[in-house]
């Protein structure tokens, strides 16, 4: 991973992964590994559907005007690792 930019990972337990077939467009999944900074086809798609579900909570928390304590925001812009 970059310093630049780090996937976060939302904390919810247990994690469970399963296989599965997809059809992707390869330049934008290189686009994402570069930006992201992974190497794996997994850790790109993984890191960028983290980043959606991190971006989506930012959004509604914004939307909603919920009264978030300093805890809480530090909990959201933690840099995470997988």
């Amino acid at each position: 991973m970059t310093e630049l930019h780090r996937p976060r990972r939302i904390l919810r337990q247990p994690r469970t992964t399963r296989r599965v077939t997809l059809n992707v467009d390869e330049a934008l999944l290189e686009d994402a590994k570069e930006l992201l900074g992974t190497e794996s086809m997994t850790e790109a798609i993984n890191g960028a559907l983290e980043e959606y579900v991190c971006l989506q909570m930012r959004l509604r928390a914004v939307n909603r005007e919920l009264a978030l304590t300093p805890e809480m925001l530090d909990e959201i812009r933690k840099p995470r690792t997988f």
